[in-house]
């Protein structure tokens, strides 16, 4: 009995097959959930978000971008009131190094975190900002009276923040910061963090992994030379503000609401750190 397949009955021609549909852009192979609100699954698996992060972070921009930025600048202390502008061109370069990396890898990335610059895209913003203002006393009062409480009885030391900004700024150096802190890093780092890092463990093993082990990375790139206890409080107050955008993101689908939001809390913290320094 022969098995070839008929090409032809009493009523004709049989129909061609449909042709095979197109194979998805290279790297957006789908992870196996949905992301948050619908936004479609990122494309990214989780070990290429962590090693983008070392490659385009510590590779590129903190060693290679900041060492340049360091000499040319003629920065010799972390006091220098320079290393604000360090700072700036080293986020500036993570964030390159990251957007290229998208634009090339996951042509989707706009759709898949969520970046719609469009009415709706400006109603996640005014929302995230609301909410950012909310989270700052929420993280101040809830947080972070306890935990100054639990460290300074750990340590017998008076344990309070550290100051993230350096000493004695005036003029262009406290312009720079406003920008630093308001404007480009709640971008980079929300990139980063909740686009990039969180929505690559979330959408495969769900909010609580995700905003857990993205939370975490957060604190951890917080840390500021001090005394152990200043140190980790800051740190454990950021892996807290990490968790509560994430979960801002995992509401409102929509990375634009992350930026606002981690403006508005910077926004209050430095407002605070110029008015005591």
């Amino acid at each position: 009995m022969s098995t070839t397949p008929p090409t032809s009955s009493a009523w004709g021609e049989l129909p061609e097959p449909p042709p095979p549909l197109p194979p998805p852009p290279p790297g957006d192979a789908p992870a196996s959930t949905a992301g948050p609100k619908g936004l479609p699954a990122v494309g990214w698996s989780i070990w290429e978000a962590v090693l983008i992060g070392l490659v385009t972070n510590l590779v590129v921009a903190q060693t290679v971008v900041g060492v340049i930025a360091f000499l040319a600048l003629g920065v010799t202390t972390s006091d220098d009131p320079k290393t604000i502008y360090v700072g700036l061109i080293v986020d500036l370069a993570w964030f390159g190094g990251m957007i290229g990396w998208l634009m090339l890898r996951h042509p989707r990335w706009r759709e898949q975190l969520g970046v719609h610059l469009d009415r709706e895209g400006l109603r996640n913003g005014g929302y995230g900002f609301v909410a950012g203002l909310i989270l700052y006393p929420v993280i101040a009062f809830v947080v972070g009276l306890p935990l100054t409480i639990l460290f300074s009885a750990l340590s017998g030391e008076d344990a309070t923040t550290p100051d993230q900004l350096p000493p004695h700024l005036t003029g262009a150096a406290v312009v720079a910061s406003v920008i630093l802190a308001v404007l480009i890093a709640p971008v980079v780092e929300e990139t980063y963090f909740r686009g990039i890092l969180f929505r690559s463990i979330r959408d495969r093993h769900g909010f609580w992994p995700g905003a857990l082990i993205s939370g975490v990375l957060f604190g951890l790139v917080h840390w500021v030379p001090s005394p152990w206890q200043d140190a980790v409080l800051l740190q454990t107050i950021m892996v807290f503000t990490g968790i509560a955008l994430a979960w801002i993101y995992e509401r409102r689908g929509s990375l634009l609401a992350n930026v606002a939001a981690h403006m508005a809390f910077n926004a209050v913290g430095i407002v605070l750190i110029l008015k005591l320094a």
